[in-house]
């Protein structure tokens, strides 16, 4: 009698455990964790094949091989390749954030040393100076520190016919990109800053791809290539 009241109690107290909402809680965070495992790896197998083959390369099979995952799981996580695209994309444009930030800090460090009171430049040779050394040094380290970043850069850019949401996370991105040169550019007085920027930016996106790749720039260095053109902005 006494095993059989044990036995009795031993099932409801499962029953009771299994309806436990911490216990029910605790199952989904681990589901919910295995599944932004699975979905990081694929975005990750998704940008080391662009770095390393490019866009062309891609297909839900070589990602779900490279990812360690079961093939069926890219659609149920992502859907279609260009939402897998999307995402990736995303993810590369989080990864420069750093990088980024850093520019505008270093924008605001020149200025605090270079601008009046009146919001004037002290010394524009100098500040031109102090910008093409900031970027010349961005472009020149490239090949060690961000050839994983600037080969899926080039490849997301250079895409010649993205779909309509990858086209639009693209140019928001280069607008963030546009507004960081801008802030260079302005200070230096030309009668279109906003344009100046725009040419500014596509030169330093030229150099840095140029630098991973096997054309690279003749006769100068990537610093002495920028003072050209931003001496031009001031006239």
């Amino acid at each position: 009698m006494s095993e059989a009241v044990n036995m009795v109690s031993s099932s409801d107290a499962g029953e009771i455990n299994s309806g436990d909402p911490s216990r029910k809680t605790s199952v989904a965070n681990r589901k919910a964790e295995k599944r932004e495992i699975a979905k990081a790896k694929i975005l990750k197998a998704t940008l080391d094949i662009i770095a390393s083959k490019g866009l062309a390369a891609l297909s839900h099979r070589s990602i779900a091989s490279a990812a360690g995952v079961q093939l069926a799981m890219t659609t149920y996580y992502f859907g279609t390749m260009d939402n897998i695209l999307v995402t990736a994309f995303r993810e590369f444009c989080n990864s420069m954030e750093p990088i980024n930030a850093d520019l505008v800090r270093d924008s605001d460090a020149l200025l605090a040393e270079l601008q009046g009171a009146d919001g004037e430049l002290k010394d524009c040779d100098r500040y031109i100076e102090g910008v093409a050394d900031i970027f010349g040094n961005l472009i020149d380290t490239g090949p060690t520190c961000r050839v994983w970043q600037l080969s899926i850069e080039c490849a997301y850019l250079f895409e010649q016919h993205p779909s309509e949401a990858l086209a639009k996370e693209i140019q928001e991105y280069n607008d963030g990109l546009a507004e960081i040169a801008l802030r260079f550019i302005r200070p230096i007085g030309g009668k279109n800053p906003e344009l100046d920027a725009q040419l500014f930016l596509w030169t330093v996106q030229c150099l840095e791809f140029s630098a991973v790749s096997s054309v690279a720039i003749k006769g100068a260095s990537n610093r002495e290539a920028l003072l050209r053109l931003l001496r031009g902005f001031c006239s």
